[in-house]
């Protein structure tokens, strides 16, 4: 089918029609990112709408310059707020979130990189790109929703972005407390879904130093992304920790 690799319905576990429609949205990605600030405000009134406020420690360590935030995944809304903390960012999104209505367009024309079945290397070197640039990318290692529940263990894609680039990585965590979280089922993507959402009540945001894993490394192997990738997430949870100790 035009648009779609041989092996990514295979590998998405999509019919072949539905990873089509992925495809198709995913590449309407803009790298310079000229729908930000519609997208931004569009998270804005998600923030004034079900966030009272956002308490942030660590601020000091967000600093300007090429980095790779890495954080936890527990709620939908959670990336949303980061906009506000640490400025424009280019997230590592799962493709089929491209294909949403209004909102898919809003994330492709914002910079957000599709991560689709089959190009996971497309989406590395996009990352690269913004990185040379100057930007910020922003990883969730997990790669799904832990819904305020134990981390998942990570991914080793975002150390292999911070090797191949030079960029730190920048360990994020966000904590709501559960009794302002509700989960909302839905049907999207030719499935059905599940996310929990904040819905009033404050969000914790700590933030940690900004890290190089392969200082001095020229080559790196298997074992040495999953170190990096166990330690950067290590430092996740440390600062969950944090925020959950600001929540009281």
């Amino acid at each position: 089918m035009p648009g779609m690799e041989p092996s990514q319905a295979q590998a998405s576990g999509f019919p072949p029609a539905a990873m089509a429609r992925i495809n198709a949205a995913a590449d309407q990605y803009d790298p310079e990112a000229k729908g930000w600030p519609a997208l931004k405000r569009v998270w804005w009134l998600y923030r004034i709408v079900c966030v009272r406020k956002v308490v942030v420690s660590g601020g000091h360590h967000s600093v300007p310059g090429p980095r790779i935030i890495v954080g936890n995944h527990a709620r939908a809304g959670d990336g949303f707020l980061l906009a506000f903390v640490v400025g424009q960012f280019h997230a590592l999104t799962q493709a089929e979130s491209f294909t949403l209505p209004f909102f898919g367009k809003l994330l492709a024309r914002g910079g957000q990189i599709p991560v689709i079945p089959g190009r996971g290397r497309e989406a590395l070197d996009r990352a690269k790109r913004v990185l040379a640039r100057g930007g910020t990318i922003l990883v969730y290692p997990e790669g799904r929703l832990s819904h305020g529940g134990e981390m998942w263990r990570g991914k080793t894609g975002a150390a292999r972005l911070a090797f191949e680039s030079g960029a730190p990585l920048q360990p994020i965590a966000v904590h709501v407390d559960e009794r302002h979280c509700r989960t909302l089922h839905g049907h999207f993507y030719d499935r059905p879904t599940v996310g929990v959402w904040q819905v009033g009540g404050p969000a914790y945001v700590s933030i940690g130093e900004p890290w190089y894993p392969f200082v001095g490394q020229t080559t790196v192997v298997v074992r040495d992304l999953r170190r990096a990738t166990d330690e950067i997430m290590a430092r996740v949870r440390s600062l969950l920790e944090l925020a959950r100790c600001s929540a009281g």
